[in-house]
């Protein structure tokens, strides 16, 4: 009784992550013309590291030794989570909403083949299945559940970057799944966020000389600590604890209610319309859930 409790909790917090970033992607196309992707994403986690710091310090100063053995995959933990949330709002410069869903529909298709070729790691009958009906609500709620909407689509540049992007997060997650458990969650957390600061300050500083510098205005401050806390910090801590303890493939299938979280979002903040198609898109992919975290 207590396992399926901790397990119905990964689930909430896999959900809660996915929300934190529908709400990431909504803030970052609404201020992307004003605020530089790069400086956005490097200011965004470094604020989350420092807010991190006084409840990872304590741990981190026990389990040094630890961290210090498993240091590569610390890096390219890092690498892959900051440099895959730096493409993502580089991506919402180029492409539209509706494009963005459709490309993360195939996020939990590229963390369960990263976990098949590097882990071995084979999808169950039900897990497949789940991911296929998470696939089709996606493009549902996409298409407005017209095929002539989705014939219609154009992709371009900022769908290849999301593409990129997500094979990132999946890189990461599959990754995440070989750190001791010895490890706590704020020393995980902390370590990959300095690691991939480190590794996007260059990129940063370029961006600042030859691109343009972060402007230092109170709006744009304010939509740096939101996106430094409701959208990296507590998501990323929330989604460690979540892989941790149904791995990566169940986790990943709850990225496919970014749309859902999205569409919601719009029609409460945005005065958009509860459409059918949204009904049944996200009844679909809820659906494709319940299958895929059947045990």
């Amino acid at each position: 009784m207590a396992q399926g409790n901790q397990i119905n909790i990964a689930y909430l917090f896999a959900t809660l992550t996915v929300l934190g970033w529908a709400l990431g992607i909504v803030i970052g196309r609404y201020i992307h013309a004003e605020v530089p992707p790069i400086g956005l994403t490097f200011w965004r986690w470094s604020i989350a590291g420092l807010c991190l710091m006084p409840w990872a310090f304590p741990f981190i100063r026990e389990e040094i030794h630890l961290i210090l053995k498993i240091k590569k995959q610390i890096l390219w933990m890092g690498i892959f989570m900051i440099g895959a949330s730096t493409l993502s709002m580089i991506s919402v410069n180029y492409t539209k909403a509706m494009n963005v869903s459709i490309v993360n529909a195939g996020q939990p298709l590229t963390t369960a083949l990263i976990a098949w070729l590097v882990f071995k790691e084979k999808l169950g009958k039900f897990q497949s299945f789940g991911i296929f009906l998470g696939c089709i609500g996606i493009i549902t709620m996409a298409s407005r559940a017209n095929i002539t909407n989705l014939l219609e689509l154009k992709f371009n540049i900022g769908d290849l970057i999301m593409l990129i992007a997500i094979l990132g997060f999946g890189s990461y997650a599959n990754i995440l799944r070989t750190i001791p458990r010895e490890l706590s969650l704020s020393s995980i957390t902390f370590s990959v966020i300095i690691a991939g600061c480190l590794f996007l300050l260059p990129f940063y500083l370029y961006e600042t000389i030859v691109y343009r510098p972060m402007p230092l205005d109170k709006s744009t401050i304010f939509w740096v600590i939101i996106l430094a806390t409701l959208t990296s910090l507590i998501p990323t801590y929330l989604w460690n604890a979540s892989v941790s303890a149904i791995g990566a493939n169940r986790s990943s299938i709850f990225v496919n209610l970014i749309p859902v979280f999205g569409s919601t979002l719009a029609i409460i903040f945005l005065n958009e319309q509860l459409r059918f198609f949204h009904i049944i898109g996200a009844t679909s992919i809820l659906i494709g859930i319940l299958f895929t975290i059947r045990r």
